[in-house]
């Protein structure tokens, strides 16, 4: 087990299929490790993949702006009252982190 882990903050990002690609490229590119796990959810059900990104808290901001860059809320219905295409993102703490 490898010890002394500095990721203290866990980015959990739900992101619509259609910008998955793009926001995995982006993490890998600045050099995040991240965990992809395709997903379905939502009124539609509709695809989604869930990314977790284990980081240090002073990269958190850093990952939130690939993901906002790469994901950008779009309106995609002519239907006023549906909402609009969007990332759900979390940023958990970290009480222990260990790569088995």
């Amino acid at each position: 087990m490898e010890q002394g882990s500095q990721a203290e903050k866990l980015v959990l990002a739900i992101v619509q299929n259609q910008h998955a690609g793009d926001v995995q490229t982006g993490l890998l590119e600045s050099d995040f490790r991240v965990t992809r796990i395709n997903t379905a959810g939502g009124f539609l059900r509709r695809g989604n993949v869930t990314f977790l990104v284990g980081v240090r808290a002073e990269q958190v901001d850093e990952v939130i702006d690939i993901i906002r860059a790469r994901a950008p809320r779009q309106d995609t219905s002519d239907d006023p009252d549906a909402p609009p295409v969007a990332t759900m993102l979390f940023v958990l703490p970290i009480g222990r982190f260990a790569r088995i």
